[in-house]
């Protein structure tokens, strides 16, 4: 497989990342994606909606406060539509709401209808592709 960069000239900017997912394997690959294309020192993850929402605390009212959660929808425990749920409540004065992508294996129209209920900016299929990131991350150029 070809080693991914960013395009030249310009430099992907989202903002810090967290991302949510009960799956080690998904993690990782997700991880790898986002640092093959220039945003891995912006990555964080979580292994669970609990783990998550831990850190979405501790950076409450600093500069790593994530702008956008990639978010896994069947975890155990809290699931992600109870992720949403508690993120709704936890509206920070001193931050815009994070944009939340939903990641999902299952392409179930109840899910959609249901994230689109708490206003979740995308709703993907799994596995997160190159395309996909670029599509939801908007792009900034710097001259030279």
């Amino acid at each position: 497989m070809p080693t991914l960069f960013p395009i030249p000239n310009h430099q992907l900017d989202a903002g810090e990342i967290l991302v949510i997912d009960d799956d080690s394997s998904s993690l990782f690959l997700i991880q790898d994606l986002l640092t093959s294309m220039g945003l891995g020192e912006k990555v964080t993850t979580a292994s669970s909606a609990e783990d998550a929402l831990e850190i979405l605390a501790e950076r409450e009212g600093t500069a790593r406060y994530p702008e956008l959660l990639f978010l896994d929808i069947r975890m155990p425990h809290i699931d992600g539509f109870g992720f949403l749920e508690r993120l709704d409540k936890l509206r920070s004065p001193n931050h815009p709401t994070p944009k939340v992508v939903i990641l999902s294996y299952y392409g179930n129209r109840l899910y959609q209808e249901q994230a689109e209920k708490y206003g979740v900016s995308a709703y993907l299929r799994k596995p997160l592709t190159r395309e996909k990131v670029l599509d939801l991350i908007e792009f900034r150029s710097y001259p030279n």
